[in-house]
């Protein structure tokens, strides 16, 4: 067994391997992106059994240290667009012949079934990062900071459907955000009690993605959608 694991000592061997493969992962002997051996090959390596290494493994992802995909393999956790599959949405040029209300409205359409999809496969990794878009867009000073942050939650949670199809439609409609007609209609409703509803409602989705509770998350994503749709369009629609 590797010298590596003898420190602590009085932990059982799955935090033992964690410690261990934490200290390689925090200095660099994993590259963001870079896949990990498998865990028979950790098994081996280690000299520990399957379900020791896979609860290593566990306490890992959930710290966000690597992103795990079923059918693919453990990866070295980066930035999010360095571990998401790559996705591309449409041009941009494509992209803009949609108007903001026609997004809106497939949005609407599309985004409550995303989240419920999500519901199911969000990894600890996926939930961490949608927490560190939400605590970001708290954080942001102006609008235009917490339009990325708010689009980067959605984003998060389109990867966490580990769908490829699903995370190229959602990046295609968000490509809208990047439009001049789209900033100023958010520009307009981007009062303080506003960006605080939308907080509440970013906050709701996360919860039920915690809790795995589909219906709430769907229902969740659906008042939201509705509630974006009324305050950047209320003068055309009054």
């Amino acid at each position: 067994m590797s010298d590596a694991l003898s420190p602590p000592r009085g932990r059982g061997d799955a935090e033992r391997l964690r410690h261990s493969l934490a200290q390689a992962l925090q200095a660099g002997r994993w590259q963001p992106g870079e896949k990990l051996p498998t865990e028979r090959a950790l098994g081996t390596q280690y000299g520990m059994a399957r379900n020791t290494v896979r609860r290593a493994l566990d306490a890992l992802e959930a710290e966000g240290l690597i992103h795990r995909h079923v059918g693919r393999g453990t990866f070295r956790t980066g930035a999010a667009a360095e571990t998401a599959p790559a996705c591309p949405p449409l041009p941009l040029e494509q992209a803009e012949a949609f108007g903001p209300a026609e997004v809106v409205e497939c949005r609407l359409a599309f985004e409550p079934e995303l989240v419920a999809m999500a519901v199911a496969r969000a990894s600890p990794a996926d939930l961490a990062r949608m927490e560190a878009c939400w605590q970001q867009a708290e954080a942001a000073a102006d609008l235009a900071a917490f339009e990325h942050w708010d689009g980067a939650l959605h984003d998060a949670i389109a990867v966490a459907t580990h769908n490829r199809a699903a995370m190229a439609l959602s990046r295609s409609l968000a490509r809208v955000r990047l439009q001049a007609e789209w900033g100023a209609l958010k520009a307009r409703g981007a009062t303080p009690a506003r960006r605080a509803a939308l907080q509440r409602q970013h906050r709701a989705i996360i919860d039920a993605l915690r809790q795995r509770d589909r219906a709430a998350a769907r229902g969740a994503m659906r008042a939201h959608i509705l509630y974006v749709q009324r305050y950047m369009f209320e003068e055309e629609e009054g």
